[in-house]
């Protein structure tokens, strides 16, 4: 402990070689802001064009799943309507 440093004073481990030093000088170097090389840029710009992709042709694929559903949906209408009317059998039996 430093001459300075009080007793009630939060400690912050370095993990370099296990001292302890002031919190506020351990969120003093950690406040510093960080510049990120051009490379992690191009990285993280490319990952988000192709994220932009496939979340496109997710919604592409999951219309056209809607489109075959409501399509389902119809002919399974037709069918309660043929029920209904007792049509079934006459329809079915013609095949």
């Amino acid at each position: 402990m430093s001459e300075t440093q009080s007793i009630t004073e939060p400690k912050v481990e370095n993990s370099v070689n296990g001292t302890a030093a002031p919190a506020a000088q351990a969120d003093a170097s950690a406040a510093a802001p960080a510049t990120k090389p051009p490379f992690v840029e191009t990285l993280r710009e490319l990952g988000t064009s192709w994220a932009e992709v496939a979340i496109g042709y997710g919604r592409i694929a999951l219309e056209h799943a809607a489109r075959a559903l409501d399509r389902t949906a119809g002919k399974l209408g037709e069918l309660q309507g043929k029920l209904k009317k007792g049509d079934v059998v006459t329809a079915e039996g013609a095949r």
